[in-house]
């Protein structure tokens, strides 16, 4: 036991010198990656702890850290069921999902995620004073588990997830890894495959229980209307969500050769990185596509690119089928949950590795198909606008899909105070 205690200070040492020399670098890459240079400057103070609790009361502090935009959403309802009763601290690594947090006024306090160097960080922990840290989904930070950990704070994961590809990065470097997941009290895991992995990594020494995905349980209620997209009835809506280098291609070909026999087909793209905007573009002229940029507000062409974050939702809302990216190229493919919740037929490739427990689902209640390249996305965008009655039963499919999953938040929401009262 004295051995273990050593070699996780030794590592933590270890880990925040590395972490300080490396900062220079990271901050070069990131000021001229266009990916993150918008982000890295923005409310910088907040990265050094520099904040103040509004409104602190005497409630019990439950801090929750969300990765970005897609894990503050799916941790929707969890903070609607804990609102009332605990004083909540949200952090994001992202200005998108710290923004969204925001706006959503659903937590107490929301604030970037301070860099996870020790003095920052304990800083952070003795202005936050959590009662309980919750991590979402693969929310592994060093220092901050290791304070938590010395402070006695219960540290919770929900939504656990790993993929196959993470999995083997974090086996590789097992002998670090697991030092500080064992820290973790309990693991709530989305599969039995994550919870293995987790199991693992941790020597069993960890709690791990399988509870389902929290992304079933969001609200799937329509905001959006056709209207407030420019649409008509009569316009067959095809959305390509988080779209991945290499799709794009495909869609833009797809867009091409539809559109020839198809006069009322609109297409939504939104890839999954706006720093590739430029890129996309240029693919667009290249095959003589007319095209508007959604931040334009001009919605009157029969491709939009989506250049904006936070409306992909929406945009699934409207749409008549969905393809979901990442997953035709090898990317691991992205979450099918949203679309299918609204009732839409999902389509995605073969390579649903990040979501392989949701894409499998999906399959099985038959609300989705696999496309392999450009022709099978064209043959079933076709197959779709000519047979509705096949469009509306995959939809009704989908559906049942989400609606055979949810209930999710209640066991986790269950767990976390029985953790609580410990």
């Amino acid at each position: 036991m004295l051995y273990t205690i050593k070699m996780i200070r030794f590592f933590i040492v270890f880990y925040n010198i590395l972490y300080v020399l490396s900062l220079p670098f990271i901050l070069i890459v990131f000021i001229f990656n266009n990916k993150y240079n918008k982000e890295i400057f923005y409310k910088l103070s907040e990265r050094f702890s520099f904040c103040k609790l509004l409104n602190k009361n005497l409630k019990t502090t439950l801090w929750i850290h969300c990765a970005s935009l897609g894990e503050v959403r799916a941790v929707e309802p969890v903070l609607e069921n804990l609102k009332d009763k605990y004083y909540i601290v949200l952090t994001s690594l992202t200005r998108s999902g710290r923004d969204y947090a925001q706006n959503l006024q659903k937590a107490d306090f929301v604030t970037l995620l301070p860099l996870d160097i020790y003095p920052i960080m304990c800083k952070f922990f003795n202005i936050v004073k959590p009662n309980m840290l919750i991590l979402l989904e693969t929310e592994i930070w060093v220092t901050m588990l290791y304070i938590a950990s010395c402070k006695n704070i219960k540290i919770i994961t929900i939504n656990g997830r790993m993929s196959s590809k993470s999995f083997k990065i974090y086996k590789k470097f097992k002998f670090f890894w697991n030092k500080f997941i064992m820290l973790i009290d309990t693991i709530i895991t989305v599969s039995k495959d994550d919870a293995d992995r987790f199991s693992f990594l941790t020597n069993g020494k960890c709690k791990v229980i399988v509870s389902g995905n929290i992304k079933y349980d969001r609200n799937f209620t329509l905001d959006s209307k056709r209207e407030d997209f420019l649409l008509s009835e009569d316009d067959f809506v095809f959305s390509a969500g988080s779209t991945r280098e290499g799709e794009e291609e495909i869609i833009a070909d797809v867009f091409n050769r539809i559109s020839l026999n198809f006069n009322g087909i609109k297409f939504f793209v939104a890839p999954r990185h706006l720093s590739r905007i430029k890129t996309i573009v240029k693919i667009l002229e290249n095959r003589c596509i007319e095209y508007s940029l959604f931040s334009s507000g001009n919605l009157k062409s029969r491709f939009i690119l989506v250049d904006v974050f936070g409306k992909l939702h929406d945009i699934y809302s409207i749409s008549d089928i969905c393809y979901v990216g990442g997953a035709i190229v090898n990317k691991g493919g992205q979450n099918p949950i949203e679309p299918a919740g609204y009732g839409r037929p999902v389509l995605f490739g073969k390579n649903m590795d990040n979501f392989k427990v949701e894409s499998e689902i999906l399959l099985k209640y038959n609300g989705a198909l696999i496309v392999n390249n450009g022709d099978d996305l064209y043959n079933n965008i076709k197959k779709f606008i000519c047979d509705r009655r096949f469009l509306e039963d995959i939809g009704k499919n989908a559906l049942k899909a989400v609606e055979s999953q949810k209930n999710v938040v209640s066991f986790v929401i269950e767990k976390l105070k029985e953790n609580l009262s410990v």
